[in-house]
């Protein structure tokens, strides 16, 4: 499966961010929370331990994280791949693609405001998006922030996104979905199935 697109999530200083093709890479930022740097720690598959079929699934599949972290459904006709510390998964036509991803808070505790601010900080240093447009964020009922932002990868890629970033205890997950070149709209029913099946563990 082609994954030409990286979601890079997360991102402090000595953090430990992950891209999409399964490798760890690490990042640095200028924003410094006074509580120790959380990082993301290789814990699920690697990615050639589960390929994906060459035939995309006819019915939904569920995808459980085998240490219990995260589950989350994907519509029929998706295919996913697990990573070292998550999920990836794309539509049939690659052109709606997601990521789960998940790591240490190491001790620290953090507000929706922190979150939003490395997310975004993230993005800029890390994806080398041109033209990142934040569209807003609002804090769901569980909990979770939503963050809405739109850019262009270096491929030439247009990107309009959702990421869902929150804190359980001292794990922090994150799920991105993005339209790639196409708007986010044509994927929505697609998209509120997956975010309504997404359930992290309770810590």
């Amino acid at each position: 499966m082609n994954y030409a697109l990286r979601f890079v999530f997360f991102l402090l200083v000595s953090a430990v961010a992950l891209a999409a093709c399964g490798r760890l890479t690490s990042v640095s930022s200028n924003v410094q929370p006074s509580s120790p740097s959380p990082s993301v720690t290789p814990t699920s598959p690697s990615p050639s331990a589960s390929a994906p079929s060459p035939t995309p699934p006819t019915q939904p599949q569920t995808y459980k994280e085998p240490g219990g972290a995260f589950e989350i459904t994907l519509p029929s006709g998706y295919q996913y791949q697990p990573t070292e510390t998550g999920v990836i998964f794309q539509s049939v036509d690659h052109a709606f693609r997601g990521e789960v991803v998940f790591g240490s808070a190491q001790g620290g505790k953090y507000n929706n405001e922190q979150l939003e601010a490395f997310l975004k900080q993230s993005y800029k240093t890390n994806l080398n998006l041109a033209e990142l447009e934040s569209k807003g964020s609002q804090e769901q009922p569980d909990g979770s922030l939503r963050v809405d932002w739109a850019g262009q990868d270096p491929q030439g890629n247009r990107l309009e996104a959702e990421s869902f970033i929150e804190q359980r205890g001292n794990t922090i997950y994150i799920l991105t979905l993005s339209g790639v070149n196409r708007s986010y709209s044509d994927y929505l029913k697609d998209a509120q199935a997956i975010v309504s099946s997404y359930k992290v563990r309770q810590q």
